[in-house]
């Protein structure tokens, strides 16, 4: 049971987080696009806008399965390298605390030491989520059904989401401001 509400909770805020890479490059095409406009429409010849025009849906097509593909587009690789980075960055008061608890007690660290304390704990703590969303690409099954729910489905996860975001920041800022008063202290 526990296990299946942590693997829908990731599941859930990994979508959250594609529907956003999604809707932030939507926003940047609208505005290149909207940049790019004026020129065909008064530099070309009726001939060159319509094989620019022509062209311009061919690419736009290709450019939106680039883009969007769930299993290899920009936004889901994105998305991807997010999610990793702020549910590793849970980790921070954990790595952080160890670092300043070893600069306290022997001053300097040797430089495979301090990549082990890393990444160690991040690798332990990340396995867990690999095999909930990446695990034969789970999450695409998620993604099919999280895309059936209601409005307010989806407000509620991006307000969990942008929560989960918070909380690895607050995390990996408690975790420094551990580590320099243990290290200090």
């Amino acid at each position: 049971m526990y296990k299946q509400k942590f693997e829908y909770f990731l599941n859930a805020v990994h979508y959250c987080m594609w529907l956003f890479e999604r809707k932030s490059q939507d926003i940047i095409n609208r505005n290149v696009l909207l940049i790019i406009s004026p020129i065909p429409k008064y530099l070309l010849t009726n001939k060159l806008k319509e094989r620019f025009y022509r062209y311009q849906k061919q690419r736009m097509t290709e450019l939106d399965k680039f883009f969007n593909d769930k299993k290899s587009g920009y936004n889901i690789g994105w998305a991807n390298h997010w999610f990793g980075f702020f549910y590793s960055s849970y980790t921070g008061i954990i790595i952080l605390s160890l670092l300043g608890l070893i600069l306290r007690k022997f001053g300097d660290i040797n430089t495979i030491i301090f990549i082990l304390i890393i990444v160690i704990p991040i690798t332990l703590w990340y396995i867990p989520a690999y095999k909930a969303v990446f695990t034969k690409d789970r999450y695409l099954q998620y993604f099919r059904q999280f895309e059936k729910e209601n409005k307010y489905w989806h407000k509620r996860w991006k307000r969990k989401t942008t929560a989960f975001i918070v909380g690895g920041i607050v995390a990996n800022i408690l975790g420094i401001i551990v580590a320099f008063s243990i290290a200090m202290n």
